[in-house]
C-alpha cells in the first residue's frame, strides 16, 4: 500500500533498516581518549592472541584433546551472548540520549545475528566427538566461570558503554583474531566438513566489523572521562579473564570429565 507521495507505508524490513544502521557506523577517527585507550589494553589483549592453544594449533601437532576441553568450557559463553546484549538492549531509551537511538538498533539486530551460533559451535563439538548433552550440561572451569559471571556483572551494572567494551569490542574482537589463526588447522583436521568449521568461518570472516562497530557504540554512549575510565577498566578485566580461561582449559586438557555431577 503505497502514500500519496508514493512512498511504501510500511516500515522497511528488520534486515533492510539494520543494514542501514550499520552503515551510520562506519569507522571514524578516534578522538585522542580513544586511541590511549587502544594502545593501553594492546598487551592484554595481545595476551589472549598468545595463548599456548592458538599457538599450538597454528604450528602443530594439533592439539585433539586441548581442543575438547575448550569446546566444553567455553560453550557457556558463546550460548550465554545474545543473552548478555538483550540486557544492555534493556538500558536503551529508543534516544532519549546521545547514541542511544543507533545502540538500540544495533544490537536487535545484532542479537538476531547471534541466534543460530550456539547451534553452530553445537556442531563444531560435535565434528570433535563431543555429544550435544555432554556439550550442554558441562560445568566450566572456574576461570572460565569468572569470565562468564563477569559478563553477566558488567551487563546488569555497568553502563552501556562498558558492556560493549567488554562483550562485543574485547570478547568478539580478539575472537575475530584468534580465529584466523586456527581456522587453516581446523580445514585440514575437518576436510571438506564445512558445517564443522562453520561457527569458526563466520568469526574468521567477520572483517572486525562487530567489535568495529561497537567501538563507535562506545564513542557514542561514553559520557564523560570518568566513564571511559570504567570502559577502558572493563575492556582490560574482560581480556584478562578471557586470557586465564584459555590458559586454565588448556592445562586441565588431560582432565576426564564427569557431566553427571
Amino acid at each position: 500500500m503505497a502514500t500519496t507521495t508514493g512512498h511504501l507505508s510500511q516500515a522497511p524490513s528488520r534486515t533492510r533498516h539494520h543494514r542501514m544502521v550499520k552503515n551510520e557506523l562506519t569507522e571514524t577517527p578516534h578522538p585522542d581518549w580513544a586511541q590511549a585507550m587502544v594502545d593501553s589494553v594492546r598487551p592484554d589483549w595481545s595476551a589472549v592472541l598468545k595463548a599456548a592453544i592458538f599457538t599450538e594449533t597454528a604450528h602443530g601437532p594439533f592439539p585433539d584433546e586441548a581442543w575438547r576441553r575448550i569446546l566444553l568450557d567455553f560453550f557457556c559463553i558463546v550460548e550465554a551472548f545474545p543473552k548478555y546484549m538483550g540486557v544492555y538492549l534493556a538500558k536503551t531509551t529508543f534516544g532519549q540520549t546521545s547514541g542511544d537511538h543507533l545502540a538500540r538498533d544495533w544490537l536487535i539486530g545484532n542479537i538476531r545475528t547471534e541466534a543460530l551460533h550456539a547451534q553452530w559451535y553445537a556442531d563444531w563439538a560435535a565434528a570433535h566427538g563431543i555429544g550435544f548433552e555432554e556439550l550442554v550440561s558441562h560445568r566450566p572451569c572456574p576461570e572460565v566461570g569468572a569470565l562468564y559471571d563477569y559478563l553477566w556483572s558488567v551487563c546488569y551494572r555497568g553502563t552501556l558503554a562498558e558492556a560493549f567494551g567488554a562483550v562485543n569490542y574485547a570478547i568478539e574482537g580478539t575472537t575475530g583474531e584468534w580465529t584466523r589463526l586456527v581456522l587453516p588447522a581446523f580445514r585440514e583436521r575437518y576436510g571438506d566438513d564445512e558445517q564443522a568449521v562453520r561457527w569458526l568461518v563466520e568469526h574468521a570472516e567477520y572483517d572486525d566489523a562487530h567489535p568495529r562497530e561497537a567501538f563507535e557504540l562506545i564513542k557514542l554512549t561514553v559520557r564523560d572521562e570518568g566513564g571511559r575510565a570504567k570502559v577502558e577498566s572493563a575492556v582490560r578485566r574482560s581480556l584478562e579473564l578471557f586470557s586465564r580461561g584459555f590458559a586454565a582449559s588448556y592445562e586441565n586438557r588431560a582432565m576426564v570429565v564427569d557431566t553427571r555431577q
